[in-house]
């Protein structure tokens, strides 16, 4: 059976089609690097760009262990699968957690993240799925990425602590952290989930058994005498003890934060009675203490009244920041600040205070606690805040670390950056931060250069979302961030939102009369509906765009244009006309010194002397590309060289070559969240257990990548992957089947004008039916494919189609229409290097006995006489 691209071979990842951005600076990047043919056959809330995975420090503490040992009940309960703390703030839900996992035992392992801030799905599924060693695929809905978190925490047994929950998940209605709870709850074991909230999530009756809910009230009596007495030094009789800590409900926050204050206002050792002093109305309004959070805003309006002009400034311009800050970026907010006054705010209870780590090279720091931070950004005017948010922006703004970057840790400064300047409403400037370019190459060029080849693709588009929410139609930043939007969910394969994007891109620059915006979002529409199997329209697209790139002589443009036009031609089987698009886009590359478009072109080019049957060639081309992907950090661009590297030598033959070369294109798409790399890989993958005979093995590999091309709306990935299933089960024996399969691939292909795939599937079709023995039908369908494979030039299909015609006349007894096929498809393969070569050969022989039928004893006398 023959696959396309070849006999029995994989798929040829093309780098194929260049996304363009909006505006003057064009940025050329792979996104989306289409398969060519397989084988065998309101404004959104500004997000911090990493989560909070630190636990809370945990000075000042006394008691709760019978919480501890309820806990400890809970987490040797095989039944029990989630643990859940509710409270209202302040009641020490996060310290009890904190100090439950340090009297677990060594063999438990911890994961902390504290939802500080509404992280969404994809970012927390990332993170834990990293932590857990499995892989991650930016790509995956909702719905299959919770199965895929729920698969790992099985795997991979720990306790993963979820603070402050309520964040996430609503009192009331649904939210997808609520259905990831009710999934793990439903199919979970061997982890276990530890859950700090103000609300108690809302379960199925069904679910209920699974969970072990504590109500957390304020301390024992004893224990909350104990906190004010010997961490705070507060005096008193038991009497006047119990009654000042039962005034406050022993609500933690509450009686940490007015010890505090009585200890620094009136001096070590100070007795419970002189509360009065405080000038709080605590203690005389009749049930106030029933409402302890109210207390606690309360008594945190109050300090801030009672602290000095100063000190009140500090903290308040301070409360600004998002996450954990020193005393270097504390200063940049409010330059006369010290490290004693920080700390002297940590004794007041205002801020958390976090030791110095020396051997992790980490300073004293410091943080807030959101209720606190609310309350004293409620206590400010908004004037002053604007000043905090502009000296903060100042701050990252002069503290960017240059490239190059290796983890999205390394991005902090640039993300708060953006942070800031969108909160002071500069979204030209928020956008500016994360495409200046910054004096590196490929993923080190700039911010959304790293988020681009490093695959954070939803964490781009959150940002460029919050761009487009918040700046004005006729700004700048707002189309670009348009077209960029339009490239994140083309990467993310959900083609008809990118081309939502674009279009919108392409009214307003045209609306303008912006004619780069023009150029590039018509490019990146024929790219979508490339994408999509619409190559007509697609070409239609690019040469519009062309046209508008030659005329305001945008040379780089010109040059993706040209590569998008060899692309489309690429893919309807015109092999030498996309060489020639492709060339000129190389030469255009090469002078204006783009290294990743050369990488681009070079890869292009080995893939259509692939198609072509030159394999040696591509191998050079396509290793060259590697090469320079490799130096600049294209992972994706990586991956797709392997994979494409990996199909040459499926097409020498050398099999466990190319299923090495496979493997590692299938682990780098994984880990980028490139879909439709993981899919290709799988398919290209199967088509190597499919040389290897193992079938089975085959058909799983195949179904997968079906799947997921599927899911994404690929057409000719869809068809690709048909067509090995197909081959799959004509090996198999189950020849009715298979022709289902290439009958399902053929009607694609026609829909979308792939002329190839056409060709494929008829001799598909027509090698199945052989083996039925339908030979009339068989030749005609064989005969159809090598009429386009001709047409085409496609010459490993041609080779393949002779060799199969001279199968159906040697076995219809025509041995000598037999000879002439075989001897052609011979010839052909000798000059290709496949290993069809072999096969004929072995025709040829039988054939030529055929054609020489031994003699008789009687003859072989004659001719010695």
């Amino acid at each position: 059976m023959t696959s396309p691209q070849s006999q029995d071979n994989p798929s040829i990842k093309q780098t194929a089609l260049e996304n363009v951005t909006a505006g003057g600076d064009i940025n050329v990047t792979t996104h989306q690097n289409i398969t060519i043919h397989q084988v065998v056959s309101a404004q959104p809330v500004a997000i911090a760009a990493t989560l909070n995975t630190t636990p809370p420090p945990v000075d000042e503490w006394q008691g709760r262990q019978d919480e501890i040992k309820e806990l400890q009940t809970a987490l040797s309960n095989d039944k029990v699968r989630l643990i859940g703390m509710t409270a209202a703030g302040g009641y020490g839900k996060s310290a009890l957690a904190v100090k439950f996992k340090e009297q677990l035992t060594p063999d438990w392992r911890v994961l902390w993240v504290s939802f500080i801030q509404p992280y969404p799905l994809a970012q927390f599924g990332r993170w834990l799925l990293e932590e857990l060693g499995r892989d991650y695929d930016e790509k995956w809905d909702e719905e299959t990425l919770i199965g895929q978190i729920v698969e790992g925490l099985i795997a991979e047994p720990c306790l993963l602590v979820l603070d402050n929950m309520e964040t996430v998940i609503p009192a009331e209605g649904k939210s997808v952290y609520g259905q990831f709870l009710s999934q793990w709850l439903g199919n979970g074991m061997h982890s276990k989930l530890l859950l700090t909230s103000r609300e108690q999530p809302v379960f199925s009756a069904n679910l209920l058994p699974r969970c072990y809910w504590l109500a957390l009230k304020g301390l024992a009596e004893a224990d909350a005498m104990r906190l004010v007495t010997e961490d705070y030094g507060l005096t008193g009789t038991q009497k006047e003890l119990a009654h000042f800590v039962n005034r406050m409900d022993r609500h933690p926050l509450l009686m940490q934060l007015v010890s505090s204050w009585m200890r620094e206002e009136l001096g070590e050792g100070v007795g419970v009675t002189e509360t009065e002093n405080l000038g709080l109305d605590l203690f005389t309004v009749e049930g106030y203490h029933r409402d302890t959070e109210t207390c606690v805003r309360e008594v945190v309006a109050a300090s801030l009244a009672r602290l000095s002009a100063r000190l009140g400034d500090i903290l308040k311009r301070l409360s600004v920041l998002r996450g954990i800050f020193d005393l270097g970026l504390a200063q940049g907010l409010t330059a006369e600040v010290t490290e004693a006054e920080l700390r002297y705010l940590a004794r007041l209870s205002l801020l958390q205070e976090f030791p110095p780590e020396p051997l992790k090279g980490k300073p004293r720091r410091f943080q807030f606690l959101p209720l606190i931070s609310m309350v004293v950004q409620q206590q400010a005017d908004s004037e002053l805040l604007r000043s905090a948010h502009q000296a903060a922006l100042d701050y990252f703004l002069a503290h960017l670390p240059a490239p190059p970057w290796e983890s999205l840790e390394d991005l902090t400064a640039y993300l708060e950056g953006f942070y800031h300047a969108g909160e002071l409403g500069e979204w030209q400037l928020a956008f500016d931060i994360l495409n200046e370019e910054r004096g590196g190459e490929g993923k080190n060029k700039s911010v959304d250069q790293f988020l681009e080849f490093q695959g954070f693709y939803r964490q781009q588009a959150q940002l460029y979302e919050q761009v487009v929410a918040g700046s004005q139609r006729e700004q700048d930043c707002h189309r670009k961030s348009l077209n960029s939007l339009g490239n994140c969910y083309n990467s993310l394969g959900q083609y008809e939102k990118a081309i939502t994007y674009h279009q919108q891109h392409h009214n307003i620059s045209e609306e303008m009369g912006n004619r780069q915006g023009e150029a590039s979002s018509l490019g990146n529409l024929g790219n979508c509906y490339a994408y999509l199997g619409q190559y007509e329209k697609a070409i239609a697209y690019q040469q519009q765009s062309l046209e508008i790139e030659e005329e305001i002589d945008n040379r780089q443009g010109v040059a993706n244009s040209l590569s998008n036009l060899g692309s489309c031609y690429y893919y309807l089987g015109q092999y030498e006309k996309a060489i020639a698009y492709q060339q000129q886009s190389l030469e255009i590359k090469e002078e204006i010194g783009n290294r990743q478009g050369v990488a681009n072109s070079l890869g292009n080019l080995g893939s259509c002397y692939y198609s072509l049957g030159q394999y040696e060639k591509a191998i050079a081309y396509q290793q060259q590309s590697l090469e320079i992907k490799e130096e600049i950090g294209n992972r994706q661009g990586v991956a797709n060289s392997l994979g494409n590297l990996g199909n040459c030598y499926y097409s020498l033959g050398q099999y466990e070559k190319a299923t090495a070369h496979h493997q590692q294109d299938h682990d780098i798409s994984e880990e980028i969240g490139d879909r439709l790399g993981v899919a290709n890989s799988l398919g290209n993958l199967g088509n190597c257990y499919y040389s290897l005979g193992q079938y089975e093995k085959a058909i799983a590999y195949q179904q997968q990548s079906l799947e997921i091309k599927e899911e994404i709306g690929n057409r000719q990935g869809v068809a690709i992957s048909l067509c090995n299933l197909g081959n799959c089960y004509y090996s198999l024996g189950q020849y009715e089947k298979a022709i289902a399969y290439l009958q399902q691939q053929r009607d694609i292909s026609e829909e979308i004008g792939d002329q190839q795939g056409v060709a494929i599937s008829l001799h598909n079709i027509g090698k199945t039916l052989l083996k039925l023995e339908n030979y009339s039908e068989s030749e005609t369908k064989i005969q159809e494919s090598l009429v386009i494979s001709q047409e085409i030039n496609y010459k490993n299909l041609i080779a393949d189609s002779l060799k199969a015609l001279a199968d159906i006349a040697h076995q219809t007894n025509q041995p000598q229409l037999a000879l002439t096929h075989c001897q052609a498809a011979l010839t052909l393969s000798k000059e290709l290097g496949i290993p069809l070569v072999k096969e004929c050969e072995e025709l040829l022989a039988k054939i030529q006995k055929d054609l020489d039928p031994p003699q008789s004893p009687l003859k072989r006398g004659k001719k010695k006489n």
